[in-house]
């Protein structure tokens, strides 16, 4: 375990959930320090809590804001979770690293059990490449997690077919190259799968039958075959599962049993 090192909260945000509290790694904000090395990202905390906690990590490589909406996490959070949104490195301007990215999601679990101490148990949440971060995080750090609930994940990269990346992304040439170093850098979660990495009880794969960018035929079915884990196919949802009411409240569901 990490040793905590020290915690100033600065600003205050309300939402119809609850309170956030920002704990930005860049200033003006608050500062969070984790040996040293600072967390960043936004604490949603609920009216009446569950004693549940959520590190979330949200999709793409967007560098996201305070005031961005995210129906999903506010869902979470009326319904008891108390969330962490995390802002992974690469949102600084450091280069994207999955490796990176797995040890920054470990360690905002230590970060969240400092600050929430009566949370009984923490899972994971993921989104599309933060769904592929979670299902990492999850296989190289299992005690630190109750449950992981990936959505629409890119979960086999060695065999993943970039024609939609380059349709969706003609004119940044730069960033798919990028975006292709980026899941060259660590073996995949159906790797991991292969070899071993994952109780299956303690995962779901949420996913759209019409996703052209993550297809359950590659991503969700084949990782839930070999791990034995649960998922769901939302026959006319897309790339935007997790904005879908009932997605949310499966993954809810699961984090509960």
């Amino acid at each position: 375990m990490k040793k905590f090192i020290a915690l100033t909260l600065v600003f205050f945000f309300l939402f119809g959930c609850g309170s956030s509290t920002l704990i930005n790694s860049n200033p003006p904000g608050a500062k969070l320090y984790l040996d040293g090395q600072p967390i960043g990202g936004f604490i949603y905390k609920p009216e009446k809590p569950n004693q549940k906690g959520i590190i979330y990590c949200h999709g793409g490589f967007v560098n996201i804001q305070i005031d961005m909406e995210f129906p999903d996490v506010l869902n979470y959070c009326h319904n008891g979770f108390t969330v962490l949104v995390l802002k992974f490195e690469d949102e600084s301007g450091n280069p994207p690293d999955p490796n990176r990215d797995r040890i920054e999601v470990k360690d905002a679990a230590t970060v969240l059990r400092k600050i929430v101490p009566s949370l009984t148990d923490i899972c994971l949440v993921g989104v599309s490449r933060g769904g592929y971060v979670a299902l990492e995080t999850f296989a190289y750090f299992p005690n630190d997690f109750k449950k992981c609930v990936a959505m629409i994940a890119p979960t086999d990269m060695e065999n993943y077919d970039w024609t939609v990346w380059v349709q969706m992304h003609s004119n940044k040439e730069a960033f798919i190259k990028a975006t292709q170093k980026y899941f060259a850098q660590t073996p995949s979660p159906m790797r991991l799968a292969e070899a071993g990495k994952y109780d299956g009880s303690r995962m779901l794969l949420l996913y759209g039958e019409k996703d052209p960018i993550c297809p359950p035929q590659q991503h969700c079915i084949p990782l839930a075959q070999k791990t034995g884990c649960k998922y769901i196919i939302y026959p006319d949802a897309s790339h935007n599962v997790h904005r879908l009411t009932e997605a949310q409240f499966a993954a809810m569901r699961f984090m509960e049993e």
